[in-house]
């Protein structure tokens, strides 16, 4: 049988005063005694009763909810992309801690995102993923903080955190050099069509010119980022097998997937091919074999976004912190051996 939701009429019958005495102990309204207060809060406690959020930001007239824009394409990869998942639990980890909550907003026009946003219950907005210009438009026309996501701010008034990817995929590409690799491969997304896909192409390419090691079209691979994606690439990349001894993917998800796709076909990581990821998914440590990588703290991430709009709540004038870049370091695992051919 379903448990009955505590209600607050609950929780003032238990504590044996009004309903509105209830709301003015949660919304810490001044007009309460302090033997009030205690019962109210001895019954909170009893019956489990948790307030609602977005009741009590209309109430105090204060918004305590971030919400999460995401358009429909990166919904679907939420449910079966780590990272997305892993950066999600980050960014909800942290509004627990401050006493806020998220609201998960997927947008795929630009009246939604109206209705969903102009109720004056969103203390800030974080947005994951790519939006069309007529979607940023829209949002800046807002009042509230935004955080732009692994992407380029399309207006000045908004704040974003990037990673360091060029230099990511720099020391994931020189990492596979100093093991003795010189035909390296790269696996990634469509180069130009993101900033995220574009640097980290640059890096990689960069790595090669520095080590004055020939960049070959023919290893480039584009892929979905998708772990699917990752195993419909492996044909591709079996055919280079006999050229390439090691292959950097832009993403962990893809470089779990590739390998998985190249087992299938008899060829085995890394034996056959060294492989480096990015990201550091969790996934990637429990794997076979355990994935080398280059890691961005995706939890931490996902905080620091929210910790980007509290400051901004907090210090409206302060314009000069209004971007973050997340630091990376290379995690050495089973993927990658010494190049000792080719």
């Amino acid at each position: 049988m379903k448990e009955k939701k505590v209600t607050i009429k609950d929780v003032a019958a238990e504590a044996g005063v009004s309903i509105a005495t209830v709301s003015y102990v949660i919304n810490k309204i001044d007009k309460v005694t302090e033997d009030k207060i205690n019962r109210v809060n001895l019954a909170i406690e009893k019956l489990k009763y948790e307030p609602n959020i977005i009741a009590r930001s209309l109430v105090k007239k204060e918004s305590r909810i971030i919400g999460v824009i995401t358009n429909v394409d990166l919904q679907s990869a939420i449910n079966g992309d780590p990272f997305y998942q892993e950066f999600i639990t980050g960014i909800e980890y942290r509004c627990k801690e401050l006493d806020y909550s998220t609201l998960m907003i997927t947008i795929d026009n630009k009246d939604k995102i109206l209705n969903s946003i102009n109720s004056g219950t969103l203390a800030g907005i974080i947005v994951l993923g790519y939006l069309t210009k007529d979607k940023y438009d829209t949002i800046s026309k807002l009042s509230i903080p935004v955080v732009i996501v692994d992407q380029e701010k399309p207006n000045a008034n908004f704040m974003n955190i990037t990673t360091e990817d060029e230099k990511g995929a720099f020391l994931a590409t020189e990492y596979l050099i100093k093991k003795g690799h010189k035909n390296i491969g790269l696996i990634g997304g469509k180069i130009w069509a993101g900033h995220v896909h574009r640097t980290r192409f640059e890096g990689y390419r960069a790595a090669l010119q520095k080590y004055n090691i020939e960049f070959r079209e023919d290893f480039i691979f584009e892929s979905t980022i998708t772990y699917e994606g990752g195993i419909e690439t492996a044909q591709f990349v079996a055919n280079k097998i006999n050229e390439m001894t090691a292959l950097f993917c832009t993403a962990d998800i893809v470089a779990l997937g590739l390998i998985k796709g190249l087992y299938q076909k008899g060829i085995y990581i890394p034996k056959d091919l060294s492989i480096i990821g990015f990201d550091n998914i969790k996934h990637s440590k429990y794997f076979i074999p355990e994935l080398t990588t280059v890691s961005q703290n995706i939890f931490g991430k996902g905080e620091k976004a929210v910790d980007l709009i509290i400051n901004r709540l907090n210090t409206p004038n302060d314009l000069d912190n209004n971007e973050y870049i997340m630091p990376v370091e290379i995690i050495e695992r089973e993927s990658v051996i010494t190049c000792t051919s080719k």
